[in-house]
């Protein structure tokens, strides 16, 4: 049963709902944000994994083609895609570019021994700008891993990481990153090291960061990303750089069942939490953009029967 009880919390949110999509309302006092709009799509697409339906596919019914759909139709500025096979890459950027909303894309391998993704087997995470990328890519593997995985007679080590490209939204310098991590914290962690050094990541440059991260909202981990909101789980404030795009989500300000933290606290306007963005009830899938430069987050989530994830939208304005 595909997050049922989402549905049924979300046909009990009707006020706070338009046309099925979860919107930010704002409070009296609360100031519309006015700067430029950033439109970020991101998507596990679930490309090869065998309780999807794709296994490696690229043609009708499968998410490479509702992608292609969707980003036709919703015409964003960047998107990152999580569970996508070196050939769906290739076949998705060539789709977008058919119907007419053309983005430059990066690929980066996390292993090369899945068989449904085709003679070389690469299975990975993927990046793509509506502007041209300005320098080339970097994938930044984890150092904390200890996951194989054993396919066709063998076992590999499965290379998780960050990948990161210099584009331009709006004829403006950005940073845009994509990520799949695992279970472990320390993968969050070293992601956190990465974003804080500013020889990476220097203070005036906007980031956006989207990706599978495979931890909720509430983990302690989460506290070194995000730059608000303290949970029970954690050893010490928040000290993130970055906003997410449904953190003004009140329908789930109390609701815990998304592995986000409750804010309780009459007049809060942000929390650490969100929609549910996989199959199983939790919220593991993010949109992040920096707080020094980026405002008034508002986050979408839409269901399709091709992957085990939702695909999730996050609005941003740029600071003025």
């Amino acid at each position: 049963m595909k997050r049922r009880y989402q549905l049924a919390l979300a046909l009990a949110l009707v006020p706070l709902a338009t046309a099925g999509l979860l919107v930010q309302q704002y409070s009296a006092g609360e100031e519309e944000p006015s700067g430029e709009l950033l439109r970020v799509m991101e998507w596990n697409i679930c490309g090869a994994a065998q309780n999807c339906q794709n296994r490696g596919a690229t043609g009708d019914g499968t998410s490479v083609v509702r992608l292609a759909e969707q980003v036709e139709a919703r015409h964003p500025d960047l998107l990152g895609v999580n569970e996508i096979c070196r050939s769906q890459f290739e076949a998705l950027q060539r789709l977008v570019s058919i119907r007419g909303w053309r983005m430059e894309g990066s690929y980066a391998q996390m292993h090369d021994n899945v068989r449904s993704c085709g003679s070389d087997g690469s299975y990975g995470l993927a990046i793509f700008s509506r502007e041209p990328l300005t320098a080339p890519p970097k994938y930044r593997a984890f150092a904390s891993t200890s996951e194989e995985y054993v396919a066709q007679g063998r076992a590999e080590q499965v290379r998780r990481g960050m990948l990161c490209a210099p584009t331009t939204v709006k004829y403006r310098r950005v940073m845009l990153c994509g990520a799949h991590a695992g279970t472990e914290p320390e993968q969050l962690a070293e992601m956190q090291g990465w974003f804080a050094d500013p020889a990476l990541f220097p203070a005036d440059l906007p980031v956006v960061f989207a990706g599978d991260l495979n931890q909720q909202p509430n983990e302690a981990s989460l506290a070194g990303l995000y730059s608000h909101t303290r949970g029970e789980k954690d050893t010490y404030e928040p000290r993130g750089r970055f906003i997410e795009a449904d953190e003004g989500d009140r329908s789930w300000f109390r609701q815990g069942a998304a592995g986000g933290v409750r804010c309780d606290a009459p007049g809060v306007t942000r929390c650490r939490n969100g929609a549910p963005t996989a199959d199983d009830g939790r919220k593991i899938d993010y949109i992040f953009a920096t707080e020094a430069h980026f405002t008034g987050p508002e986050g979408r989530t839409e269901d399709f029967p091709e992957s085990d994830h939702v695909l999730y939208e996050g609005t941003f304005r740029f600071r003025e």
